[in-house]
């Protein structure tokens, strides 16, 4: 299984990258400058989470090549490369002239079901195949894999696809019917914002409910001592 992570990395942003931009760019009427915004804000999020969640906080690692202190140089392009896809087969149920609040709860309701499901599949399989290792309190309790990903996955990615699709389709229908320089770069603030703050602010907040401390404590050094200094 791991095999599969090993390769499905390398695969995911060399070539279906360029097809999810072409799918979305078709979607948006030929607009590379929706398109881009939609493609990367999401890159750059994913960036953020796994610079802090890897080297400030040590709450996982990546154990796969190449990799910088268990950090991914491409991780950002992998992860954003799938939701993309994901997102583009999810959001043709809302198509491109449904526009009003309405568009934007449904393009969220879909964001949060399917990230929160299949990240949470991606997550347990990659963890029990050692492709990644968490270092949170459910693991260092010894829980399974599936324990130690339902602990936060559904909800954190289940957060994440709802700000995602509140996002791209908050971007689609108002850049499509109106552009301004200043609309452009608000909803690319306010989306990336939101789908860095929302899901961290929810996971913080369970965690906390659940286990009564932060979830921002690592125990690397408990599960792997030898990697915890």
């Amino acid at each position: 299984m791991k095999a599969f992570y090993n390769i499905y990395q390398f695969v995911i942003p060399l070539l279906f990258f360029p097809l999810a931009y072409w799918l979305w760019w078709e979607r948006f009427d030929h607009r590379h400058d929706v398109t881009l915004l939609v493609m990367f804000v999401p890159v750059v999020s994913y960036y953020v989470f796994v610079l802090f969640g890897v080297l400030r906080f040590r709450l996982w690692r990546m154990n796969t090549s190449p990799t910088i202190r268990g950090v991914r140089p491409h991780h950002g392009f992998v992860i954003a490369t799938a939701s993309a896809l994901f997102f583009y087969l999810c959001v043709r149920m809302v198509p491109v002239d449904h526009t009003g609040i309405q568009s934007v709860l449904t393009a969220a309701f879909l964001g949060f079901s399917v990230f929160g499901f299949w990240n949470w599949w991606y997550e347990t399989y990659a963890v029990k195949s050692g492709f990644i290792s968490i270092y949170t309190k459910r693991a260092a309790e010894g829980a399974t894999a599936e324990e130690t990903v339902t602990d936060y996955a559904p909800l954190f990615f289940g957060s994440l696809g709802g700000c995602y699709g509140a996002f791209m389709k908050t971007a689609e229908n108002l850049l499509l019917a109106e552009y301004s320089l200043a609309l452009y770069w608000s909803i690319g603030l306010m989306g990336g914002v939101t789908m860095i703050v929302v899901p961290v602010g929810l996971y913080l907040v369970v965690h906390r409910l659940r286990h009564g401390e932060s979830g921002l404590k690592s125990y690397v050094d408990v599960i792997e001592p030898d990697k915890g200094a």
